[in-house]
């Protein structure tokens, strides 16, 4: 593997051959982070330049079968090396690939955050990279993983993004989480949520908004007791203790009026299950077990409930 420092050039010529019109400025070459004298292909982006080795491309299957075919004997050239620009895709998107080409213990051990992992995501789906995009789809599951009941506040930040690069790059099985975690989030508090309509199609809004509304129809069953879905949890309890239940239920899930965030439905009634509900006090401890299976239940049917309600499944 080659060093980031190895073979380096801060300053390459300032006079170079071009046998095309298209002028690159020189202070875009000069600031390139990969420029090395030893590199034999030029690739260009949005007027940034790398000067790079083609053994680096070959992990990409379609750099691979290009580089194999014959070369043109009038293909455009930089410094001796054949330029290749890429009209459609983002320097800044480069940088990140070329970090994990040259500098992978660098990019493995930095801070990820989310251009970070879109970026790897749109290359390596685009160019054929199957471990890149692997690396890609690992980080996505860790903030919206298929699993509902994992999902944490990681969830929250960029999670309209997040849709839509699962929609541009087919990782569907983390749009239950990401359309979850969004419908969650308050528009009102100036956080992800209200700028979802920038991100997000039509048809992703929509789903967004219908989903929204199963899952307030979803809490007001249980809050009401007119849990009447398919395998909803009804099991009787006495009068007593079901006002009792109904009471510290609503107190419960109220949401806080606050917060950047509505009720977390599905964390709630997990905490619920796992550590007891706190402040509830049934008179009967027949009842008692029977809300708690209750609660388990809730959970269950929730879980399965949320990828229909915003029209991922039938």
């Amino acid at each position: 593997m080659y060093s980031s420092d190895e073979h380096m050039q801060a300053f390459p010529p300032v006079k170079r051959q071009r046998t095309s019109h298209c002028r690159t400025s020189e202070s875009s070459i000069e600031q390139s982070q990969f420029w090395f004298t030893d590199g034999d292909i030029v690739i260009g982006v949005e007027g940034r330049l790398w000067k790079i080795h083609r053994s680096k491309l070959m992990c990409s299957v379609i750099f691979a079968d290009m580089l194999e075919l014959p070369q043109p004997t009038d293909i455009e050239r930089m410094h001796g090396c054949p330029l290749v620009n890429l009209l459609q895709d983002s320097a800044n998107d480069w940088i990140v690939v070329l970090t994990w080409m040259y500098q992978y213990e660098k990019f493995t051990n930095q801070t990820i955050v989310f251009d970070t992992i879109a970026g790897a995501l749109r290359l390596s789906n685009k160019y054929d990279i199957a471990e890149l995009r692997q690396w890609s789809i690992r980080q996505l599951f860790l903030r919206w993983p298929q699993d509902l009941t994992k999902m944490t506040y990681t969830a929250f930040p960029h999670a309209a993004e997040a849709i839509r690069l699962a929609r541009e790059c087919n990782v569907p099985d983390i749009l239950p989480a990401s359309f979850y975690a969004l419908s969650i989030l308050r528009w009102s508090h100036l956080a992800d949520g209200g700028q979802s309509h920038l991100h997000l199609s039509p048809s992703d809004l929509r789903c967004l908004i219908v989903g929204r509304e199963h899952l307030q129809d979803h809490l007001n069953a249980i809050l009401t007791g007119a849990d009447e879905r398919s395998g909803g949890h009804t099991t009787t309890i006495c009068a007593c203790c079901e006002n009792a239940s109904r009471t510290w239920l609503t107190s419960s899930l109220k949401p806080d009026a606050s917060s950047p965030y509505g009720v977390w439905l599905l964390r709630n009634l997990q905490i619920f299950a796992a550590n007891g509900c706190s402040g509830l006090s049934l008179h009967h401890s027949r009842c008692d077990v029977i809300f708690r299976l209750r609660i388990n239940g809730f959970v269950q049917d929730l879980q399965a409930a949320i990828p229909r309600y915003f029209m991922l499944r039938a």
